[in-house]
């Protein structure tokens, strides 16, 4: 019966802290998930003024900031200037694994994220 409980406590536990993980991400991080997750072609004109919002946020992380403008430049692909930027995110050891689901999706794109990628990103909103 013990065995069975810590078994269950683990589990409890586990399942806690992958949760925490999640409400641990920032909310320019959610925010910026759900606006590629939806993203046709570019981002809206409204998104555009979110997206300005969480650049010009110095309570953000360096990252979450660059990963907004580039999201920001959008037109059906990443924009030639914003490549590089993201392309050492990912590589980066730093930098956070929310970013970089988000760098790498955007790096990705070709008018719209496939169902797997808007699977990672919904991951990232709840």
């Amino acid at each position: 019966m013990r065995y069975r409980i810590s078994i269950l406590s683990a589990f409890l536990l586990l399942g806690f802290a992958a949760s925490s993980a999640n409400a641990g991400e920032g909310k320019a991080v959610q925010t910026m998930a759900g606006i590629l997750s939806k993203l046709q072609h570019f981002p809206t004109d409204a998104e555009k003024q979110t997206l300005k919002q969480i650049a010009e946020d110095k309570s953000v992380t360096a990252d979450e900031r660059t990963v907004a403008r580039a999201l920001m430049n959008v037109q059906h692909t990443v924009a030639a200037a914003d490549k590089p930027k993201l392309e050492a995110m990912v590589k980066d050891e730093k930098t956070s694994s929310s970013v970089k689901t988000l760098a790498s999706v955007i790096l990705n794109l070709k008018h719209m994220p496939s169902a797997s990628e808007k699977a990672k990103l919904q991951a990232l909103t709840s």
